[in-house]
């Protein structure tokens, strides 16, 4: 008797949560039923960090099918910051076709930025401490890149690239600009097979490439760089996913001391190692990593935690020093069913100890995840 009677119990606890799950199941599908199909948006752009200080601006993007399952993207941003600095830009990602699937990555811009040169290296400052002051300079930048990949299998994409960037910067005390011009050609190899390409739930994303620039074709020093960069999206509950990003970035030349350093790898800023100020730390190699636990609250918000590590070194006289620690919440509000999201992320990072130090901490207000 009391065997049926649990059976019975039993069947109906069974039959309460399938009902329940299957209610929250049509809820979310609801929801999401309810997000617009925009073609098209703007959001506005509000950054801090210590490079750059307050910086506002907007971003406008369109959203398009071109004979592909996969949302292209274009978009065309610009911010103007409290320190007189400006940049304006023109980017895209487009996929295009189905039987021969091939996509263009593309970007093009101008920035008048005075920014701040903090040296090369990862050792601590004669103080003992690594917040690092800089000189200040005046830098005017014109860069482009065009990629074109190709699909040759299952989820692989390879494919040339080329690049162009001319600086002229002015350091603080000098009387004379020195121009860099450096433009370069390449190959990328990337391997995708993520579920949604600006917030996925699930798979892996994989992308390596090299790209050379020499004197012969008019850049200013001759060097090659190389890059890695490897993502993986884990569903570990409803909506729950854990992510994380490991990237490497090098820069060789027989001549090491003629790389202009804006050539020279680096991290920070709102995208890798989110807290630590970009450009700080910088040399010919860097190592970085970055996770990610991202998860629902209601409806169209969600949230995640994050945190990061990272620092630069030289290959030919190798030194490890504590590493660049960067960590933080962040908000998510999805906007569209292309899963495109305004992203708002406080972070702090290790560099400066003080809880009171706004120089500590980073703020980010922009669309589109930060890997």
């Amino acid at each position: 008797m009391y065997r049926h009677l649990i059976i019975a119990v039993l069947l109906v606890w069974t039959s309460l949560l399938g009902s329940s799950a299957a209610r929250a199941e049509s809820i979310e599908q609801e929801v999401e039923a309810k997000l617009p199909n925009w073609p098209a948006m703007a959001v506005p752009v509000i950054n801090y960090t210590p490079e750059t200080g307050w910086e506002f601006g907007g971003a406008a993007q369109v959203y398009l099918h071109l004979l592909s399952p996969r949302t292209s993207i274009l978009q065309v941003d610009g911010a103007y910051s409290l320190n007189r600095q400006w940049y304006a830009n023109v980017q895209g990602t487009l996929y295009i076709g189905t039987l021969l699937p091939w996509m263009l990555q593309f970007r093009a811009g101008y920035r008048d930025y005075p920014d701040i040169y903090y040296g090369i290296g990862n050792q601590p400052t004669i103080d003992g401490t690594y917040a690092r002051r800089g000189t200040h300079y005046d830098s005017r930048r014109a860069y482009a890149f065009v990629q074109p990949l190709v699909g040759v299998g299952h989820s692989w994409y390879v494919g040339p690239h080329a690049e162009f960037m001319w600086e002229s910067t002015l350091m603080q005390g000098d009387d004379t600009p020195v121009s860099a011009l450096m433009p370069g050609i390449g190959v990328t190899a990337q391997f995708d097979t993520r579920d949604v390409i600006y917030y996925p739930s699930r798979g892996m994303f994989f992308r390596a490439g090299i790209t050379h620039y020499n004197r012969w074709w008019g850049a200013t020093s001759s060097l090659t760089r190389g890059s890695f960069d490897w993502r993986q999206f884990v569903p570990i509950g409803k909506h729950v996913v854990w992510c994380y990003e490991l990237r490497a970035d090098i820069a060789a030349s027989l001549h090491p001391e003629q790389i202009p350093f804006q050539m020279l790898p680096t991290f920070g800023g709102q995208d890798l190692v989110r807290g630590i100020p970009y450009g700080m730390f910088r040399d010919n190699t860097m190592l970085a990593a970055q996770t990610e636990l991202r998860f629902p609250i209601w409806r169209w918000v969600r949230a995640c935690v994050f945190a990061g590590v990272g620092d630069a070194y030289n290959y030919t006289d190798w030194q490890w020093t504590r590493p660049k620690v960067g960590y933080g919440l962040g908000l998510r509000l999805t906007i569209n069913k292309a899963q495109i999201n305004i992203r708002a992320d406080v972070a702090r990072n290790n560099i400066f100890p003080s809880w009171l130090d706004i120089r500590g901490y980073g703020f980010y207000l922009t669309a589109t995840e930060a890997f």
